[in-house]
């Protein structure tokens, strides 16, 4: 069925640019609806781009099904990776691609409600953030209403930068929209192995500059996105090694954070910095226990007590999983 634009649009023209970005990979069985509720978005025309991340599925062909035909007022491209690149690294080529100062991330296999764009745009009008996220429904691979525990993240309590510098679990990433600014300030995102909402978070909280949206403007889907997809990689591996991978995520997001906080302003005396550092250090401690925990703790013996607690507790997972 070839998507149609809606009947009236609102008449109100946003000061800012807004592209759509649709990213794919592997997802054949949801990518139709995903595109689909972006094209028919209640909006002012925005730029709609689909970027597929060299599928091996039929996904970039069910995308071509989908808009073949498209005749709204939305100005829509396609394209797809020749290789594949991983999600960070794609995220930062769409950052360059998209001529928007406001990219909306639609992942493909979730589905946007009609008025998503409209209510992310007033925002960004009204309000000048750098990163909007909203509220969603959480439905299952069969499109069924279901539970989810994202609520739970840290800023649906606080957005304060000292307080979620070391939180693993920010925002709802699928419900984000980002203002270019968090790339142009502070660079693409240098770590291939963390997820963007962990760090463009983190970015628009040291700018003070977050905004919620407290209603669902998304049908999100639970595990089988593309970070879940990462998940479930790890989960078909040994205890050990998911673990190690799990360290060196932590260690390479604290380290991009550190990083942002740095080119934010902040001093290494900084209590933002402080608690990243601890945190970080922490981290390779524990992921140094993986290489003998006798060598990690004769290797820091200029902390014995961090060494000896990291030892204590990765040396307890450790037994716990024999």
């Amino acid at each position: 069925m070839t998507p149609t634009a809606p009947s009236q649009l609102p008449d109100e023209r946003p000061q800012l640019r807004y592209s759509v970005v649709i990213l794919s990979y592997n997802q054949e069985d949801y990518i139709g609806d995903a595109i689909r509720s972006v094209l028919t978005q209640e909006c002012f025309p925005v730029e709609i781009l689909v970027s597929d991340d060299c599928s091996t599925d039929g996904t970039f062909h069910a995308a071509q099904r989908a808009v073949e035909g498209y005749r709204g007022p939305h100005s829509l491209h396609m394209r797809r990776n020749p290789k594949n690149m991983g999600l960070i690294a794609h995220i930062n080529q769409i950052v360059e691609t998209a001529t928007g100062d406001v990219i909306i991330p639609a992942y493909g296999d979730d589905i946007s409600l009609p008025s998503r764009v409209a209510e992310i745009a007033k925002l960004f009008e009204a309000r000048a953030p750098l990163l909007v996220h909203s509220d969603a429904i959480a439905i299952d691979e069969n499109g069924n209403e279901t539970r989810s525990h994202y609520r739970k993240a840290d800023f649906y309590r606080t957005t304060d930068a000292l307080q979620t510098a070391t939180s693993m679990a920010l925002y709802l990433g699928a419900s984000g929209a980002w203002h270019r600014e968090l790339f142009s300030k502070y660079g693409p995102i240098r770590h291939p192995n963390v997820y963007e909402d962990h760090i463009l978070g983190f970015r628009a909280a040291l700018e003070n500059r977050v905004a919620f949206i407290d209603k669902p403007l998304l049908k999100y889907r639970e595990g089988v996105g593309i970070s879940h997809q990462l998940n479930r990689e790890r989960h078909r591996e040994d205890a050990g090694t998911r673990r190690r991978k799990i360290l060196d995520m932590m260690i390479a997001t604290f380290s991009q954070r550190l990083a942002d906080a740095a080119t934010h302003g902040m001093s290494a005396n900084h209590a933002v910095m402080k608690k990243l550092l601890r945190a970080k250090r922490k981290a390779e401690l524990r992921r140094a226990c993986y290489g003998g925990i006798g060598r990690m703790v004769a290797g820091n013996l200029s902390t014995p007590g961090a060494a000896l607690s990291a030892a204590a507790a990765e040396g307890l997972r450790i037994i716990r999983r024999r």
